[in-house]
């Protein structure tokens, strides 16, 4: 089991589990692509598949940054890295809207 109660135990980790990590939103973002594919040029489905595999590895890793500060299991870190890349772009226009409603609702305290 892998746990990280500080930003210092995630720095720290062993270099496989982040390959690991990272391999399985890699691979959750080219199975998004494939799902999500149009037909186009090979240059533009090239470049398409790239950003989609890109923005999906760093969608992993934020997720997988959320499990690991829980204390998850490896097995569960790996399924939400995969889940995390192929889900990527509707889990990030969520956590913006969170965000979002977060500073509309924020009220600076009074001086």
């Amino acid at each position: 089991m892998i746990g990280a109660a500080q930003a210092r135990d995630i720095v720290l980790m062993e270099h496989g589990i982040i390959l690991a990590i990272v391999g399985m939103s890699a691979w959750g973002g080219l199975v998004r692509y494939i799902m999500l594919r149009k037909s186009k040029p090979f240059i533009e489905e090239l470049k398409a598949c790239f950003l989609q595999i890109v923005v999906s590895c760093f969608t992993g890793m934020l997720v997988s940054i959320f499990v690991l500060s829980r204390d998850a299991s490896d097995d569960r870190l790996m399924i939400v890295a995969g889940l995390g890349g192929v889900f990527a772009g509707p889990l990030l226009t969520l956590i913006g809207k969170k965000i979002a409603g977060y500073i509309d609702n924020y009220s600076p305290a009074p001086k």
